[in-house]
């Protein structure tokens, strides 16, 4: 009866593998270890080339970093598997561009999963986690599920978990019905039978998920990314995002914008928005009698670009204010260089900290490829200006050079308390 229940379960996983096959969808795969079977499963039968673009598994943690491009803040986490995600699509559109540099797939076929795993390992430490972390992106969605094995199995079970998640992922994208996860686990919205805990009390292993989607005019800011070493002046695109509709619920582009309106821009990541920069919009505004409209870049120079779950959070955290005197609204970019802002709001001033003044006018910061002349120049002719605020443990450099372009804050007019987005992260994570 055993052989006949694995017979159909093998059976099950094989009609599962041909039906993605058979789909027009193309994966890249980051996979850090656990789990990392299933690249072998969606090879070893045939056709796997029909799915399967690339495939990356950065076991260790020098590996991981380079992949990303960065040291993420933990290596197993929701989060981390969504930089891997994102950096796996990122792979996924420059290899499905077609020789002439166009775009040989449609919109929705092309797509990036990344998994992280801490699995069933020798000699651990007692009441170590294990838990999977699988994400995706595509055009216009992100979406993660993660599972917390809480049952006593062997590392070769919690293997095959692994995979079968990452398997239900990639199919779920591609309209295939999932397979069903081994032991009762739950399915996303169920609850899994588990077993019965020492004290008497069911333990529960859940399958939970979370997803967010966007407009096509959002999705395109990251199949269009427009920054590279080599041409950092080329054309950014642009989307405004309507506080009023939800963007996950969005049925039409964001709202068109006429850049010429917009005489106050603050830039920045807002991962979250605080105070510090409720009071420097604020400031500002009343400054110039303009509403402040805040920008926020999905792309980046050194780090992958912003995930549609993270940028939901992003603007949560700013559609507290919409309703506020200082607030414009919120347009999306992928313009990360200032040369590139400058080419989207001409005659405008630049809301900015300390921090950024201080890399705006190097070369540096443009990977060497224009000099700072040329910065100034552009900027001249663009008629932007800078709005700095001075922050704490932060001294300004002031270039004589710069100082027609910039209105500098002093601490004494700025009550920066010393909050940090990178603060509110910690606490939150920790929480």
């Amino acid at each position: 009866m055993a052989d006949k229940s694995a017979a159909d379960e093998n059976s099950i996983l094989l009609e599962r593998i041909f039906q993605i096959h058979e789909s027009s969808c193309k994966v890249v795969l980051a996979i850090t270890g656990g789990g990392a079977e299933v690249i072998g499963e969606l090879l070893r039968h045939g056709s796997g080339s029909a799915t399967v673009l690339d495939a990356f598994v950065p076991y260790g943690m020098e590996a991981m970093d380079r992949f990303l491009g960065r040291k993420p803040e933990k290596y197993c986490s929701e989060k981390t598997a969504r930089l891997m995600a994102m950096v796996a699509y990122q792979r996924a559109l420059e290899l499905s561009k077609g020789s002439d540099g166009s775009d040989g797939s449609t919109d929705q076929d092309v797509i990036g999963i990344g998994a992280t795993c801490k699995l069933k390992a020798a000699n651990e430490r007692e009441g170590r986690k294990h838990e999977v972390h699988v994400a995706i992106q595509a055009y216009r969605e992100t979406g993660v599920r993660t599972l917390e094995l809480t049952v006593d199995r062997t590392r070769e079970e919690e293997e095959k978990i692994a995979a079968a998640l990452i398997l239900n992922v990639l199919a779920r994208y591609c309209g295939v019905p999932e397979i069903d996860l081994p032991n009762g686990i739950g399915m996303p919205g169920e609850i899994g039978t588990g077993v019965e805990a020492a004290e008497g009390e069911r333990k529960k292993e859940e399958v939970f998920e979370k997803y967010a989607s966007v407009s096509g005019a959002v999705g395109d800011l990251l199949r269009q990314q427009r920054f590279s070493p080599d041409s950092p002046r080329e054309t950014a695109g642009m989307a405004r995002i309507n506080f009023d509709e939800e963007i996950e619920d969005a049925k039409k582009a964001p709202e068109e914008i006429k850049p010429e309106e917009i005489k106050l821009v603050f830039s920045g990541s807002f991962d979250p928005c605080h105070r510090n920069h409720v009071f420097m919009a604020s400031w500002a505004s009343k400054k110039y009698n303009s509403p402040a409209h805040f920008e926020i870049s999905l792309t980046n120079v050194d780090k992958p670009p912003i995930d549609f779950i993270s940028l939901n959070q992003r603007l949560d955290s700013l559609r507290k204010y919409k309703d506020e005197a200082f607030m414009g609204g919120v347009c999306l970019t992928n313009a990360p260089l200032f040369l590139q802002k400058a080419d989207l709001f001409p005659n405008s001033t630049f809301i900015i900290g300390a921090d950024t003044f201080n890399r705006l006018f190097d070369a540096k910061y443009y990977d060497g490829t224009v000099d700072t002349p040329a910065i100034l120049k552009s900027f001249k002719e663009k008629n932007v200006r800078f709005m700095v605020f001075h922050r704490k443990s932060i001294k300004i450099s002031v270039n004589p050079e710069v100082l027609e372009f910039c209105e500098i804050i002093p601490m004494d007019e700025y009550a920066d308390d010393g909050t940090s987005s990178r603060e509110i992260r910690k606490k939150r994570d920790n929480k």
